[in-house]
């Protein structure tokens, strides 16, 4: 039926959210692609999880 959720409705594309930044940083997307290439981000499986308390 194509029933969305309000997640789907809140979901952008990668090559929108690149538009929304350049557009806001006042550059070109693919000055950011260029930045995000630079980043060694790791997967998230491959992510440490560290425990921290907040409270103090």
């Amino acid at each position: 039926m194509g029933h969305k959720t309000p997640a789907d409705s809140d979901t952008i594309s990668d090559g929108k959210l690149t538009e929304l930044l350049a557009e806001a940083e006042g550059t070109t997307a693919e000055e950011i692609e260029r930045g995000a290439a630079e980043l060694d981000i790791a997967p998230p499986e491959e992510a440490t999880v560290v425990d921290v308390d907040v409270d103090e």
